[in-house]
């Protein structure tokens, strides 16, 4: 099972709570499909995920999830090309917060429209 089908199959929220209670140290850690339970190390076979992958998933989500997936299309849409920036102002104060690469942005999209 891929990252993007264990989403799809468990949503959102049992995933991001798998992934924040594996202790920060574990680098090869992995979800045991069997029990959900996760593993220290990080065997090669199709019964485990790793926290990494998953991890990846929810970091596009945050991305994505700024402005929502309909915007961040609009945004990607309208960048000249991947290597351009976007940043965002913070309300009516002028600041701008968060420059996000365009690319990466792109990616982010592709990330969590595999997962619905």
């Amino acid at each position: 099972m891929k990252a993007n089908e264990f989403v799809k199959k468990h949503g959102w929220d049992e995933t991001s709570k798998i992934v924040e209670e594996t202790p920060l140290n574990w680098c090869f850690a992995c979800v045991d499909l069997r029990d959900l339970e996760v593993k220290r190390s990080y065997p090669s076979h199709s019964e485990f995920i790793s926290i990494v992958d998953l991890e990846n998933l929810i970091a596009s989500r945050d991305l994505v999830g700024i402005h929502g997936l309909e915007k961040s299309k609009e945004i990607v849409a309208n960048a000249p090309s991947d290597d351009h920036f976007y940043s965002w102002t913070l309300g009516n104060s002028g600041v701008r917060d968060k420059t996000v690469n365009i690319g990466k942005l792109r990616k982010a999209i592709a990330d969590v429209e595999s997962c619905q």
